[in-house]
Protein backbone atom coordinates (compact mmCIF):
# COMPACT_ATOMS: atom_id res chain seq x y z
CA UNK A 1 0.00 0.00 0.00
CA UNK A 2 1.31 3.14 -0.58
CA UNK A 3 2.11 5.91 2.03
CA UNK A 4 1.00 9.14 0.08
CA UNK A 5 -1.28 11.83 1.01
CA UNK A 6 -4.52 11.34 0.18
CA UNK A 7 -6.36 14.10 -1.72
CA UNK A 8 -10.19 14.05 0.04
CA UNK A 9 -12.72 15.47 -2.88
CA UNK A 10 -15.76 13.65 -1.29
CA UNK A 11 -16.53 16.32 0.99
CA UNK A 12 -16.89 18.87 -2.27
CA UNK A 13 -13.76 20.72 -1.61
CA UNK A 14 -10.50 20.39 -3.78
CA UNK A 15 -7.78 21.75 -1.59
CA UNK A 16 -8.53 18.89 1.31
CA UNK A 17 -5.37 16.79 1.65
CA UNK A 18 -4.80 14.11 4.39
CA UNK A 19 -1.70 13.14 5.79
CA UNK A 20 -3.12 10.08 7.76
CA UNK A 21 -6.37 8.80 9.39
CA UNK A 22 -6.95 6.71 6.67
CA UNK A 23 -6.27 3.54 5.33
CA UNK A 24 -6.34 2.35 1.39
CA UNK A 25 -7.90 -1.02 0.06
CA UNK A 26 -7.70 -3.07 -2.48
CA UNK A 27 -11.25 -4.19 -3.44
CA UNK A 28 -12.84 -6.02 -6.50
CA UNK A 29 -13.51 -2.89 -8.37
CA UNK A 30 -10.00 -0.86 -7.54
CA UNK A 31 -8.57 0.86 -4.90
CA UNK A 32 -10.79 2.39 -1.28
CA UNK A 33 -10.12 4.54 0.81
CA UNK A 34 -11.52 4.55 4.57
CA UNK A 35 -11.35 7.24 6.54
CA UNK A 36 -11.29 7.32 10.56
CA UNK A 37 -13.71 9.80 12.38
CA UNK A 38 -14.84 11.16 9.56
CA UNK A 39 -17.34 13.10 11.80
CA UNK A 40 -14.06 14.30 13.66
CA UNK A 41 -12.35 15.32 9.97
CA UNK A 42 -15.50 17.77 8.87
CA UNK A 43 -15.66 19.48 12.20
CA UNK A 44 -12.14 20.42 11.77
CA UNK A 45 -12.77 21.32 8.06
CA UNK A 46 -15.49 23.45 9.30
CA UNK A 47 -14.30 25.12 11.84
CA UNK A 48 -10.62 26.13 9.85
CA UNK A 49 -12.97 27.50 6.93
CA UNK A 50 -14.83 29.62 9.43
CA UNK A 51 -11.58 30.86 11.95
CA UNK A 52 -9.36 31.16 8.94
CA UNK A 53 -10.68 31.93 5.10
CA UNK A 54 -11.14 35.32 4.17
CA UNK A 55 -13.92 34.83 2.65
CA UNK A 56 -16.28 32.02 2.07
CA UNK A 57 -15.97 30.13 -1.32
CA UNK A 58 -19.44 29.00 -3.24
CA UNK A 59 -17.94 24.95 -2.51
CA UNK A 60 -17.49 26.16 0.64
CA UNK A 61 -21.20 27.31 1.90
CA UNK A 62 -22.33 24.69 0.13
CA UNK A 63 -19.83 22.36 2.63
CA UNK A 64 -21.09 24.62 5.91
CA UNK A 65 -24.74 24.23 4.81
CA UNK A 66 -24.41 20.68 4.54
CA UNK A 67 -22.76 20.30 7.98
CA UNK A 68 -25.46 22.66 9.68
CA UNK A 69 -28.19 20.08 8.13
CA UNK A 70 -30.17 22.57 6.03
CA UNK A 71 -31.42 22.74 2.83
CA UNK A 72 -30.92 25.36 0.38
CA UNK A 73 -34.01 26.90 1.10
CA UNK A 74 -33.96 26.34 4.85
CA UNK A 75 -30.40 28.29 4.81
CA UNK A 76 -31.51 30.82 2.09
CA UNK A 77 -34.39 31.66 4.56
CA UNK A 78 -32.26 31.89 7.51
CA UNK A 79 -29.64 34.49 5.34
CA UNK A 80 -32.72 36.53 4.29
CA UNK A 81 -32.45 35.56 0.56
CA UNK A 82 -34.10 33.58 -1.83
CA UNK A 83 -33.65 29.97 -2.34
CA UNK A 84 -32.26 30.64 -5.77
CA UNK A 85 -30.17 33.35 -4.89
CA UNK A 86 -28.35 30.87 -2.45
CA UNK A 87 -28.48 28.12 -5.03
CA UNK A 88 -26.38 30.78 -7.52
CA UNK A 89 -23.96 30.79 -4.92
CA UNK A 90 -23.41 27.44 -4.44
CA UNK A 91 -23.09 27.21 -7.99
CA UNK A 92 -20.79 30.02 -8.58
CA UNK A 93 -22.58 32.51 -9.72
CA UNK A 94 -22.74 35.05 -7.05
CA UNK A 95 -20.46 35.21 -4.01
CA UNK A 96 -21.94 35.21 -0.82
CA UNK A 97 -22.54 38.97 0.84
CA UNK A 98 -20.10 39.79 3.87
CA UNK A 99 -23.28 39.60 6.51
CA UNK A 100 -23.86 36.36 4.99
CA UNK A 101 -20.82 34.87 5.20
CA UNK A 102 -20.53 36.06 8.66
CA UNK A 103 -23.36 34.83 9.90
CA UNK A 104 -22.63 31.20 8.44
CA UNK A 105 -19.89 31.62 10.47
CA UNK A 106 -21.29 32.11 13.29
CA UNK A 107 -24.24 29.47 12.54
CA UNK A 108 -21.48 27.01 12.62
CA UNK A 109 -19.20 27.74 15.25
CA UNK A 110 -22.45 27.74 17.66
CA UNK A 111 -23.17 24.38 15.75
CA UNK A 112 -20.02 23.14 16.71
CA UNK A 113 -19.87 24.54 20.38
CA UNK A 114 -22.76 25.97 21.24
CA UNK A 115 -26.41 25.57 22.42
CA UNK A 116 -28.29 26.17 19.68
CA UNK A 117 -29.52 29.36 20.99
CA UNK A 118 -28.14 31.77 18.21
CA UNK A 119 -29.77 29.22 15.52
CA UNK A 120 -33.06 29.41 17.52
CA UNK A 121 -32.90 33.54 17.40
CA UNK A 122 -31.76 33.81 13.79
CA UNK A 123 -34.73 31.07 12.55
CA UNK A 124 -37.16 33.18 14.80
CA UNK A 125 -35.97 36.06 13.63
CA UNK A 126 -36.46 34.72 9.75
CA UNK A 127 -40.28 33.52 11.18
CA UNK A 128 -42.75 34.73 8.24
CA UNK A 129 -45.43 35.20 10.99
CA UNK A 130 -42.86 38.11 12.25
CA UNK A 131 -44.71 40.70 9.85
CA UNK A 132 -48.73 40.30 10.72
CA UNK A 133 -47.45 40.52 14.45
CA UNK A 134 -45.54 43.75 13.42
CA UNK A 135 -49.06 45.81 12.29
CA UNK A 136 -50.64 45.12 15.63
CA UNK A 137 -50.35 48.10 17.95
CA UNK A 138 -47.53 46.90 21.02
CA UNK A 139 -49.38 47.40 24.06
CA UNK A 140 -46.72 47.54 27.74
CA UNK A 141 -47.13 47.45 30.92
CA UNK A 142 -45.73 48.91 33.88
CA UNK A 143 -45.47 46.11 36.79
CA UNK A 144 -43.29 45.97 40.03
CA UNK A 145 -40.47 44.15 38.29
CA UNK A 146 -40.58 46.75 35.31
CA UNK A 147 -41.96 46.85 32.14
CA UNK A 148 -42.97 44.20 29.79
CA UNK A 149 -45.02 43.42 26.80
CA UNK A 150 -48.37 42.29 27.02
CA UNK A 151 -49.97 39.55 24.71
CA UNK A 152 -52.20 40.75 22.17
Amino acid sequence: MKNEMFHYTSCGLRNIWLRNGFVRKDTLYGEGVSIHNLDGLHRVIGLYLVDYKSRLSSTEVRFLRVELEMSQKHLAQVLGVSEITLRGREKYRTKITKPADRLLRVLYREHVSGDGSVRDLVEQLGDSNREAQSARNIELEDADHGWFAKAA
